[in-house]
């Protein structure tokens, strides 16, 4: 037995109820019978919905990338790897415009529901002419456009859709380390797939093994400037309180300050809190949008967050700290959280400090990756 739809195999996941056997593995999605013919989502392309135009004009090596990708697509799946801020959006433009323009399907899936809610906003103002259509959790009553800009746990609502699929952050949380996920989002794919990622993990490289695909590689950001490297400081978790207290009363800048549970923003805002302005953030926190859009307007100068700011999130003229003192975070997730700073064309710059445990391997893999990239410059 197979699951169609997650690429299921392992017998011990599948079960036979009173209507016949089903796939456990995709179940949380819904249920759906292995005897049951799986239907692509049909819906029709507008006309003359391709035209695009950008706030700024792209850079040469974003060009050139640009166009890479759209010649690769031509025959195979295209793995995008940028560096956080290099505009990977962007440099799938004209691809997206070549495919909207022959009335094919295209949709950009993207690990967390606020990135899919800014970058909808992009693509409207990109795509004038353009149908765009956010689809994520609680948001899913229109399911058609020109453009879908969905969240990956979404992509299960159309198997066999789209002609060209951008897995946008595809070595993030949730793909990463859920094969089903994954097999779901490659399946909602008939055609080309556009694998977009700063950095490359066991799991996304087992998925790209088996696949035809070319890398375009871009590590310059359009500002022309370096990735921001951090201070390292290694301290005791209770003399990180007064360190940090003594950084955030110096800083004249707003500031992400990264911790790694959602205990740890509460804690820390409830403390932080007499003495700052400030807020937190994590995944399912009911005043999640509401928090981050506060802190994106200045009402409050720092914002305590869970990895859910890690990815995606461009907010001008901010600093990062990261507290990393059990050594939670991996080498992706340190550069992600690093490359919230000095995005843009303006690249205005910000301090970045990581707080962590002395010869920590992962910190130690991100400081390669940074000084890798910053060396192609």
């Amino acid at each position: 037995m197979k699951c169609l739809r997650c690429g299921n195999e392992d017998p011990s996941y599948f079960y036979k109820g009173s209507k016949g056997w089903y796939c456990r593995k995709c179940v949380r999605f819904s249920r759906i019978l292995l005897q049951e013919e799986l239907e692509s989502f049909d819906y029709e392309i507008g006309t003359d919905v391709d035209e695009y135009r950008f706030a700024y004009e792209l850079t040469d090596a974003q060009k050139k990338a640009s166009d890479k990708c759209l010649a690769i697509l031509q025959e195979k799946d295209v793995l995008l790897h940028c560096v956080c801020g290099a505009g990977k959006t962007e440099i799938a433009v004209a691809s997206i415009a070549s495919y909207l323009a022959r009335g094919l399907k295209v949709a950009y899936a993207i690990p967390r529901k606020e990135v899919v809610i800014e970058l909808s906003e992009r693509f409207v103002s990109i795509f004038p002419k353009a149908r765009v259509t956010p689809v994520y959790g609680g948001h899913h009553e229109r399911l058609s456009g020109d453009l879908i800009v969905c969240t990956c746990h979404q992509l299960y609502r159309y198997f066999q859709t789209f002609d060209l699929l951008i897995l946008d952050e595809a070595d993030a949380f949730p793909l990463k380390g859920d094969e089903a996920l994954f097999n779901i989002a490659i399946n909602a794919c008939k055609g080309k797939i556009i694998f977009s990622t700063a950095t490359i993990d066991t799991g996304l490289a087992k998925i790209l093994k088996g696949r035809d695909y070319e890398s375009v590689e871009l590590f310059v950001r359009p500002s022309g400037k370096p990735l921001p490297v951090p201070k390292l400081v290694y301290l005791d978790r209770y003399l990180t309180l007064f360190y940090l207290a003594y950084v955030l009363h110096k800083t004249q800048r707003s500031c992400i300050i990264f911790v790694e549970k959602r205990r740890d923003c509460r804690i820390l805002y409830r403390l932080y809190s007499l003495f700052f302005p400030c807020t937190y953030v994590y995944s399912d926190l009911d005043k999640r949008r509401e928090n981050i859009e506060a802190f994106r307007k200045g009402r409050y100068r720092f914002i305590f967050a869970t990895t859910v700011l890690e990815r995606g999130i461009t907010i001008p003229g901010i600093d990062v700290i990261i507290l990393d003192l059990k050594g939670s975070f991996d080498e992706g997730t340190i550069v992600q959280m690093l490359g919230r700073v000095g995005r843009g064309i303006s690249n205005e710059g910000g301090k970045t400090l990581l707080i962590g445990k002395y010869g920590d391997r992962e910190v130690n893999k991100a400081m390669s990756y940074l000084e890798m990239a910053n060396s192609s410059l």
